[in-house]
């Protein structure tokens, strides 16, 4: 006796997609806004970053796209367990 995959290839690939998306934007997020959060409160509008960069508080919006995608991670790997449950015998 044979499973389909099927139904649980499209999940697990938008799951491993959307994962990878959140941690790459979470990982943006602290590194323009998080890691010199003080230094931005403090100048009141942006900051000079050791490397020469500046650095805003725009750089929160960061953590917007990054809760996004890991909603929809969140929801597709539901989807997979639940389909996952689902195909066991």
């Amino acid at each position: 006796m044979t499973t389909n995959l099927l139904p649980i290839t499209r999940p697990a690939i938008l799951f491993a997609a959307f994962a990878a998306a959140a941690g790459f934007f979470w990982w943006t997020f602290y590194e323009r806004y998080y890691k010199f959060k003080d230094c931005i409160a403090q100048a009141l509008s942006s900051c000079i970053a050791p490397d020469g960069t500046n650095l805003v508080g725009g750089g929160a919006v960061w953590s917007l796209v990054a809760g996004l995608f890991t909603c929809a991670a969140v929801y597709y790997l539901g989807v997979l367990l639940r389909r996952r449950r689902a195909n066991d015998p």
